[in-house]
């Protein structure tokens, strides 16, 4: 279940906020174009993975009633292609 889509505070951001089989997710969506010749998950790096771990961090301090839930990051990976490829990577930062 999204609890929250486009969540943004100051200069943190994460995609989407969602509930899953009693965890937080923390979901960063990546879109390519086909013509790229790299795959969307690779675009993260791991400057974005820091900028991603402050945000949810920022994000557990704001909301203290989930602070204490197990939480994790997902990554999904778009390719426009037609139809769109679409894969997603849980709990991908481990």
């Amino acid at each position: 279940m999204v609890l929250y889509a486009a969540w943004r505070k100051g200069s943190h951001e994460i995609d989407l906020i969602a509930w899953e089989k009693g965890e937080l997710v923390f979901v960063e969506v990546r879109t390519l174009s086909p013509t790229v010749p790299w795959p969307a998950e690779a675009t993260i790096t791991p400057t974005k993975q820091q900028s991603l771990r402050r945000a949810a961090e920022h994000f557990l301090a704001e909301n203290p009633a989930y602070a204490s839930l197990p939480a994790r990051v997902d990554v999904v990976a778009i390719r426009l292609t037609a139809p769109p490829q679409i894969e997603v990577f849980p709990d991908a930062f481990r």
